[in-house]
């Protein structure tokens, strides 16, 4: 983890100024000796040089900032008094210690840490510590954790960012960002702080062992019947699993690449298996278990329970995120959702999962984020030799100003690429992505068709249910498209427009994403648009009950997962030749479809009114607003008319 540029901390240069410079390529590192002391003490540490193969230390993974839990993803959530948690009891106290002692949680890390108090009330932003005999000021976040880190007896050696990298020097913070990997593989220790406790996090810390015991969630919460009973078993885990650490991109490779990784909250600890081992069990009985879940998802507790599932699903990812065979674009969005203090560090804090050959940029402080992100996106087509990248575009207004063809990595939002391989609208043609300029990328292309109409987006702000807006949405597309019509209306690429209808809604793949439709899942569509058509017309008061029946059946719980999605992420247009497609939710009116030679997805483009700075005409330069899916043009069509000489490539730019 490294400061936001121009930030050091204080007194900072007077404290480096003495110390020697690290050799670029050497393993040595800087490491922090934290004298020992009673927990109210003054924090008083020395920083001396060391060597990573030689050194005995163990390396902390925090966050600068308070580790709090504030909701997951920045979501607003209820206070905990709204939901009546009581949770300070001496009973809890004692369980609590039972998973230091009983587990021996804490044993693999020598001396036990001196105890302090465990009230989590607001800190001061900047306290001050000791270091070579120099007062500096640190992150209150960071001298909470020392205080329950350092030994009563005996110094201890830790290797911690903040103070082992000169964030003042762009050199420095160059350097040992550069080896931040080896850094945490050979650390004996990586300590996870999350924080002080909280009102729940023993509870959190008992339910996440107790899926360690690998047994069906159904079986678990047997005696949980009501939603009320089965939130109190879930929310502390969300509680806990929500805080801050959990967010940040640096902890990825801190924790994926550790020897032995302990969990601490305040002085209690548990080993960070039991959250690996938990996050496993959810993944294996999320869906033979889904009776437990399912139907609750749209009640009160929704949020809950869906991010319950997803808090789990990003734990697990830390192990994918180190095979053999990752690539930065894989890493880039396995971890889309992690953030970070210097918009650079959405690529920089992920190089270490990697491959050497998969490294494709060397952190550089010096470069800008825009110029960062641009030479990221153009390496990774440069490798790969294909377009798939492009379908990370996201016109979301986010921290970096790059060209519409490269990622905006801070906007924590991802493409389709996991649809990419289903489909191959270019057919065989090969990407010929060049670079021309700093901010400007030559295609091969084939413009298609144009947008004339998008749909409205309607919304019902009266009534609070994901499903009801998706079903307005729905009807929406249904009226623009003029569905249901004349069985025998010809669809532009053939067929008939109703099953045209049926594929765009579900851009041509079964509702659980597994494979391509087939006609005879139509029969399954059908069932499922009856069913929401009863839903819709039930009084606000039934359709709860209605839903928590409909969840059951899994071709209907499949069907509305998969259209609650598409607020958010997909707009239904139709073009001027008649195709119906699904696009970005900044497709507009006259917008172009373009097929990209190597790419397997149609774009949408939008034409800029200017002449080409590189290939100085007019009507040559477009921003590519992001992927479509546009029935009948999806496996290769229209590369299939350059045959028939009905089609041709022609070459534009995207700025």
């Amino acid at each position: 983890m490294t400061s936001s540029p121009g930030e050091e901390p204080g007194n900072y240069t007077l404290l480096y100024r003495d110390l020697p410079q690290l050799p670029a390529e050497s393993q040595e590192v800087r490491l922090v000796w934290l004298n020992p002391g009673a927990f109210d003490d003054c924090i008083v540490c020395s920083l001396v040089k060391g060597d990573l193969d030689s050194s005995d230390y163990d390396a902390l993974s925090y966050t600068w900032e308070e580790s709090g839990y504030s909701g997951p993803l920045g979501a607003e959530w209820e206070s905990e008094s709204e939901w009546e948690d009581v949770d300070d009891s001496d009973e809890l106290k004692a369980r609590e210690v039972v998973f230091n002692s009983d587990h021996q949680a804490a044993s693999t890390l020598g001396d036990a840490p001196t105890s302090g108090s465990n009230a989590s009330g607001k800190q001061s932003n900047e306290k001050h510590i000791t270091i070579n005999g120099i007062t500096v000021g640190v992150k209150s976040n960071l001298e909470i954790a020392l205080r329950h880190l350092r030994y009563e007896s005996k110094t201890r050696t830790l290797w911690i960012d903040y103070l082992c990298i000169n964030q003042g020097n762009v050199a420095d913070r160059n350097a040992q960002v550069r080896r931040m990997d080896m850094i945490y593989r050979k650390a004996s220790h990586v300590i996870i702080w999350l924080g002080l406790p909280s009102e729940d996090s023993g509870r959190g810390l008992e339910e996440i062992y107790a899926l360690t015991a690998n047994i069906h969630l159904s079986q678990l919460y047997s005696a949980e019947h009501s939603e009320s009973r089965l939130l109190d078993r879930i929310k502390p885990v969300v509680h806990l699993l929500s805080r801050s650490w959990f967010q940040r991109v640096w902890v990825v490779q801190e924790v994926a690449l550790a020897k032995q990784a302990i969990v601490q909250i305040g002085s209690r600890t548990a080993p960070w298996d039991w959250f690996v081992k938990a996050a496993r069990v959810v993944q294996e009985h999320m869906f033979c278990c889904a009776d437990i879940i399912h139907p609750f998802m749209d009640d009160r507790g929704g949020d809950y329970f869906l991010n319950y599932r997803d808090c789990w699903a990003s734990i697990l990812a830390l192990g994918i995120g180190t095979r053999d065979n990752q690539t930065l674009h894989m890493a880039l969005r396995l971890f889309y959702n992690k953030q970070g203090t210097d918009p650079r560090d959405k690529v920089y804090g992920l190089l270490g999962l990697l491959n050497p050959s998969e490294r494709l940029v060397v952190p550089d402080y010096d470069l800008s984020s825009s110029e960062v992100y641009e030479e990221t996106a153009s390496k990774i087509m440069d490798l790969s030799k294909d377009l798939s990248i492009l379908m990370d575009i996201d016109e979301l207004a986010g921290d970096v100003d790059a060209p519409s063809w490269c990622p905006d990595w801070t906007t924590n939002s991802v493409g389709g690429l996991e649809l990419y391989d289903f489909y191959n609208a270019a057919g065989d043609s090969t990407a010929s992505a060049q670079r021309c300029s700093a901010r400007t990328l030559k295609l091969q292309a084939i413009i298609f068709d144009t947008v004339t109409c998008v749909d409205s987006d309607p919304y019902d702000d009266t009534i609070d249910s994901e499903l009801w807006q998706a079903y307005l949405r729905l009807r929406s597309w249904e009226n623009l498209a003029k569905i249901p019509s004349d069985g025998d209306s010809p669809y532009p690429a053939g067929g008939s427009r109703n099953v045209a209808f049926w594929q765009t809604v579900l851009m041509g793949l079964k509702a659980d994403r597994t494979r391509k439709l087939q006609l005879s899942d139509l029969d399954h569509y059908k069932t499922w648009r009856a069913w929401l058509e009863r839903y819709a017309q039930k009084g606000l008061k039934h359709r709860k009950a209605f839903l928590k029946t409909g969840s059951r059946n899994p071709n209907i719980r499949k069907h509305n997962q998969m259209l609650k999605q598409y607020p958010a992420t997909r707009y239904f247009f139709l073009t001027e030749d008649g195709y119906m497609g699904l696009g970005p939710d900044q497709i507009e009116q006259d917008d172009v479809v373009c097929v990209l030679a190597g790419a397997k997805t149609p774009f949408i483009l939008r034409a800029i009114d200017q002449r080409c700075e590189v290939c100085q005409i007019d009507q040559c330069c477009y921003r590519l607003k992001g992927f479509a899916y546009v029935h009948g043009i999806m496996n290769g069509e229209t590369v299939a008319g350059i045959e028939r000489q009905e089609e041709e490539w022609s070459e534009l730019c995207l700025r």
